[in-house]
């Protein structure tokens, strides 16, 4: 299993142009925050949940929790900052998963951030712990919902493969 903040360094990589998670910021549903890291974590979030309903595990070991404005790797999201400055630093991932990360930021690069919460706002884990006040409620158990994704990504699984031939 990779590590959350390796797969972050390296979607970071890919954006090449610095244009993709930038620095931006938005306030949005009350929250405040650069528009690089959101897309950032919408990115994880949906890496993770597409490979779950691919595979039936988990592509990283990344916790993510319910927040307004989709789901959130809190590890990458208080670290944005310094991972922006870490993007050339060289990361421990295979090529299969290279290229699974690689369709997934090309699918989702030209994505408005709208859509890309979205998305995250349509998991029904999301849906199920968002709203609590408490932080330790919002943790998100993407492994319970496996069957469920498979089936509500099926789609997308087919779309990256092709993208990926």
């Amino acid at each position: 299993m990779l590590k959350g903040v390796d797969v972050a360094i390296y979607f970071l990589s890919l954006d090449k142009k610095q244009d993709v998670f930038n620095k931006e910021i938005l306030v949005k549903n009350g929250r405040k925050f650069y528009v690089g890291n959101a897309r950032l974590n919408k990115y994880l979030h949906m890496a993770q949940n597409i490979y779950i309903a691919k595979y039936g595990k988990p592509l990283m070991d990344s916790v993510f929790y319910a927040y307004d404005n989709g789901a959130v790797d809190p590890n990458v999201q208080e670290k944005y900052s310094v991972l922006l400055n870490m993007r050339n630093n060289p990361v421990s991932i295979g090529e299969d998963e290279k290229k699974y990360l690689d369709s997934i930021y090309d699918a989702f690069k030209n994505a408005p951030l709208d859509e890309l919460i979205e998305l995250s706002h349509e998991d029904p884990e999301w849906i199920d712990k968002h709203g609590y006040y408490k932080k330790e409620d919002q943790i998100m158990d993407s492994m319970a919902r496996k069957e469920e994704y498979a089936e509500q990504y099926a789609d997308m699984i087919k779309v990256l493969e092709r993208m990926r031939a």
